[in-house]
């Protein structure tokens, strides 16, 4: 019998991690209301290799890399970012690298690697099935947020979990930006193939469990999720994570005017995803 099935009160005793820890770093507010849920996944997933696509300020990635501190994991985070911008946030100065490349220099020496690549180029530099979590926040237009799980998806280990930030980007608590954003329309595509949950807080994050033998104390989150004091307790988790935030006056980076991706990225990215499909036809069986 399930959990949803016997109506066991979800106990904040469940989510020792999230109770446990409480953020080091916070940059930017678009992220870290979902902070609470990152360590709570950490722990019980306890990944072997965490892949950040679009590092950007550093909340979620210093998160990623205080939790797997926390737990005495032996794991290496990757942050990976051009650091120069898109079409979401307009163009980084280099003063924003420089700011997170020194703490996390300084913080986590042994954990946490930047790596300033494009997510197509740095694919290259890990081994098929050697990624166990998976965070995808980049450009988020459809065919940016495809790409870049398609991309990276030989990549993920037979435990790996897939995050998507994002997916509840709305006109309403957006504006007009919120057209550009694909992740929701992309998360709903694939979401009925795996194990899955969601929340709609902060922008909302997508959680898809794509390894086949992801831990069952991963799997208990996706069943946990069905009620609704799961998806409560971790919004008002996040809520005073950003309330701690709004407190602490911190300046948000100014960014300029974003130069649009060259039309030869735009190809090589193109025929990128050609050549993987023909790969995938021609390959024997």
């Amino acid at each position: 019998m399930t959990l949803a099935e016997t109506g066991a009160a979800l106990h904040p005793g469940r989510f020792a991690w999230a109770e446990q820890l409480s953020p080091r770093m916070l940059k930017s507010p678009w992220w870290i209301g979902h902070i609470p849920f990152a360590y709570e996944l950490i722990g019980r997933l306890r990944p072997r290799t965490i892949v950040e696509l679009g590092t950007y300020s550093g909340s979620s990635f210093a998160a990623f890399c205080q939790a797997v501190e926390a737990c005495g994991l032996d794991a290496k985070c990757y942050g990976i970012d051009l650091w120069q911008g898109d079409i979401h946030m307009g163009r980084f100065d280099e003063e924003l690298f420089r700011e997170i490349s020194s703490y996390m220099a300084a913080t986590y020496p042994g954990i946490a690697t930047l790596v300033r690549k494009d997510f197509n180029d740095a694919a290259a530099q890990f081994d098929d099935g050697s990624v166990d979590l998976l965070h995808i926040d980049g450009t988020h237009t459809l065919e940016a947020v495809s790409n870049d799980f398609h991309t990276w998806f030989p990549k993920l280990s037979d435990r790996a979990v897939v995050l998507f930030h994002d997916t509840n980007v709305t006109v309403a608590n957006t504006g007009e930006a919120a057209l550009r954003f694909g992740v929701r329309k992309f998360f709903d595509s694939v979401k009925a193939r795996y194990p899955h949950l969601e929340f709609q807080h902060c922008w909302g994050l997508g959680v898809l469990i794509v390894g086949r033998q992801a831990p069952p104390a991963v799997l208990e989150l996706a069943e946990m999720a069905r009620r609704p004091e799961f998806a409560a307790y971790f919004a008002d988790k996040g809520a005073k994570v950003s309330k701690r935030f709004e407190e602490m006056h911190v300046p948000l980076p100014v960014h300029g005017a974003f130069v649009s991706v060259s039309l030869w990225r735009r190809a090589v990215n193109k025929l990128h995803r050609i050549l993987r499909r023909l790969v995938r036809i021609v390959r024997p069986a």
